[in-house]
């Protein structure tokens, strides 16, 4: 740093004076007046060199004492503002705890009144240390006030951060001890006390202090609230809400009886949805113990609790009700099936009867290790007689044995002839899949839930209810409808297999075909049986003309069209649908037909002689019509691809459908015949002599009376075999 010169005391150099010329003399007069004058100069002189070296003194002094207080000005600057060492970079807890125990102001002013001193030492005379005493300690006292400020800054901060913190972890208390009052009342308290804290640390009014602490508080519970309904307890949510709304806002109260009114709309709603379902439960999943038993309520009672002159149905032998369960066996009946016994309910109650009934037949059934015919005989007969007539069979085997001309009996032989009817009846209904009851529409679950009393006043409970059960209506109709499926497709596997024996297969592959397939599936058993390969056009036409159904066809869904179709036919769609789905790639092959192009020529060449090639898809002559004309047209690709080794182009496929289409044909007429295109043609249009000709090859082959289709399809192979 520049040293400012030093002037401690005035330094004047003597000036030399011209010299008097000597010569002339000089009159005594004219002496002494310049002998005076030049004394009153050197007097002036002197007082104006003093002078000059007075003010020099003085500057150098001020210019040493600026020079001073710039450097303590600059040490208390880069103690307040320094980005290592300046306070003023000190934050929260590093800036109210310092290492040494003194107070931040303390510590950094005793450091700039220590570099003050420091300073001060170097100056050069007491003058300049006095002056510099008397600036310096405004420096000082400013520093001091800026770093008492910034530490009550600091203060205010970290003390509102603190109570900030206590408030957050009240509030997380309340959220995860909701349903203790206790703590929730606890936490309450926090929030109110350090509520009352920050208005003194920010200077606010009682006002304020009362509007935040109510809305922290009623915040406090909207949390215990809404974790309540996270955690499923709507109910207990709707009695915190009573206890505690005093303690809230008007939009806290809003918004959470609305999650609350929500919660609980859906939880009566889902409710009343499950006991509707629990009740048509009967009727939509049916066991195959309740089909069983089902099956003997028809025959033991017709499905009635009362006569007709409305008393209790009861049998000659006694049996009372829908499940003719005898008075002495019912009360053990009740005990099987978890129930008081209630001789009036027994009588009067149809459902508590059924139940009863199905209790001990399902014992029965256990007993007998799941022998139905057994189970049905001790049911019907009783089980004493039952085991009776099992003695009795095994004592026929044993007589057997020792005399082989005794005939060896079972054990329905020596059941009353009564019992044989009924177990043979009931079998029967089982084997054909019977004892099923109708199943119930969405309709009807519907209406019970419009006359529950619980959705009755709440329109949002009444949807929530009618959503949840179409849900699960929809799930188990889903659900059933495959093991539909399921079971169609494994009785048409095995009928393949045993060449259309439906009787020989397993008791339990029939019994789980649903009733309204049985007859199907034993006209396919016939088809198989007979050789009957034939496929029925109006299928044929709607696989083609939809290729999507295809895709969207389970399995077994798809699996249970082979009754319908030829074994060729089914391949084809087969390949169709890998293809379709991605299973299977598709190939150029002579074997894969172009079916996009023939459909699209097809389906113009049909509208030009005046056939709809989208015929309702009804089932109807118009529909087996077109399908006759599409599975001939793609037989005809399949052959003449073959013959040519390679898959057609969209140009060949139109100019063998033009080759097609030009074949003529002549129809029969009332009066005369004429000629037409082959493919515009009907079974009618055919003459007698060749239609029989086709019906006899056809019965010769075990199809006596072929389908208008297969008898056009026979004629037109006839016709492009000729050309």
């Amino acid at each position: 740093m520049p040293t400012v010169p030093r002037y401690d005391s005035p330094q004047v150099s003597p000036t030399s004076l011209p010299a008097q010329p000597f010569g002339a003399p000089v009159m005594p007069d004219i002496a002494g007046r310049q002998s005076q004058q030049t004394g009153q100069a050197m007097q002036q002189f002197g007082g104006d060199v003093g002078r000059i070296a007075n003010d020099m003194a003085q500057q150098a002094n001020q210019l040493r004492i600026d020079d001073a207080l710039n450097q303590a000005k600059e040490a208390a600057l880069r103690l307040a503002y320094d980005k290592d060492k300046g306070f003023t970079n000190l934050k929260g807890i590093n800036a109210l705890e310092r290492p040494d125990g003194k107070p931040l102001a303390d510590e950094y002013g005793d450091n700039l009144k220590d570099q003050i001193s420091q300073i001060a030492g170097a100056l050069g005379n007491e003058n300049q240390r006095q002056a510099f005493a008397m600036h310096s300690n405004d420096i000082l006292t400013s520093f001091r006030g800026q770093a008492i400020q910034h530490e009550a800054g600091e203060f205010k901060t970290y003390a509102l951060s603190v109570s900030d913190g206590v408030q957050s972890t009240a509030l997380r208390d309340i959220g995860l001890n909701w349903n203790n009052p206790d703590a929730v009342d606890s936490a309450v308290e926090r929030i109110r006390a350090e509520t009352h804290r920050q208005a003194q640390l920010l200077g606010k009014s009682a006002e304020w202090q009362d509007a935040q602490a109510r809305k922290l508080t009623s915040n406090a519970h909207k949390v215990a609230l809404m974790s309540a309904l996270e955690q499923n307890n709507p109910a207990y949510a709707d009695g915190y809400l009573k206890k505690y709304s005093g303690q809230m806002d008007a939009d806290d109260i809003l918004a959470v009886r609305g999650h609350i009114t929500k919660e609980m709309d859906n939880r009566v709603g889902v409710s009343a949805a499950g006991d509707v379902m629990g009740r048509m439960q009967p009727r939509i999943q049916v066991s195959e113990g309740e089909r069983a038993f089902n099956i003997a309520l028809g025959t033991e009672s017709g499905g009635h609790q009362f006569s007709a002159d409305g008393r209790p149905l009861t049998s000659p032998k006694g049996a009372i009700g829908i499940a003719q369960v005898m008075p002495d066996t019912a009360p053990e009946a009740a005990k099987l099936a978890g129930l008081p016994w209630d001789e009036n309910r027994y009588k009067n109650d149809p459902a508590y009867n059924k139940a009863i009934g199905m209790a001990y037949f399902q014992n029965q059934l256990r007993v007998n290790g799941g022998d139905l015919p057994k189970a049905y005989a001790a049911y019907n007969a009783g089980p004493g007689r039952l085991q009776e007539a099992v003695k009795k069979a095994d004592q026929s085997v044993k007589l057997n044995k020792n005399d082989p001309t005794v005939p060896v009996r079972t054990w329905l032989d020596f059941m009353p002839q009564e019992t044989k009817d009924y177990v043979a009846k009931n079998m029967n209904e089982y084997d054909a899949g019977q004892g099923q009851p109708a199943r119930p529409t969405f309709q009807e679950i519907d209406d019970q839930l419009r006359a529950d009393p619980r959705l009755a006043a709440s329109p949002a409970r009444y949807n929530v209810a009618r959503e949840e059960a179409h849900r699960q209506f929809e799930e188990q109709t889903k659900a059933i409808k495959q093991r539909e499926d399921d079971a169609v497709a494994n009785a048409m596997r095995g009928v393949i297999q045993n060449g259309g024996r439906w009787s020989d297969l397993p008791v339990a592959i029939r019994a789980a075909v649903p009733p309204k397939e049985v007859d199907n599936l034993l006209g396919f058993a016939q088809k198989v049986s007979k050789g009957d390969d034939s496929t029925s056009p109006w299928l044929y036409n709607k696989l083609t003309s939809n290729p999507d159904t295809l895709a969207k066809m389970s399995d077994n869904e798809f699996f249970a069209l082979r009754r319908e179709l030829s074994e060729s036919d089914f391949k084809h769609f087969s390949d169709q649908r890998a293809k379709l789905t991605g299973a299977a790639p598709g190939s150029n092959g002579p074997g894969d037909l172009n079916t996009q192009a023939i459909k699209q020529s097809l389906d113009e060449r049909l509208r030009m002689l005046k056939i709809d090639p989208t015929p309702k898809d009804d089932g109807g002559s118009d529909a087996a019509r077109v399908g006759g004309i599409r599975r001939f047209v793609d037989q005809y690709f399949m052959t003449a691809q073959r013959e040519a080794g390679k898959k057609f182009t969209d140009v060949e496929v139109g100019q063998h459908l033009d080759a097609l289409f030009a074949k003529n044909a002549t129809f029969r007429g009332w009066f005369s015949n004429s000629s037409g295109p082959m493919l515009g043609m009907n079974a009618g249009d055919i003459d007698s002599a060749t239609k029989d000709n086709i019906k006899a090859a056809y019965k010769r082959q075990g199809v006596d009376n072929p389908t208008d289709a297969q008898v056009l399809n026979a004629y037109w192979n006839m016709k492009v075999a000729r050309k």
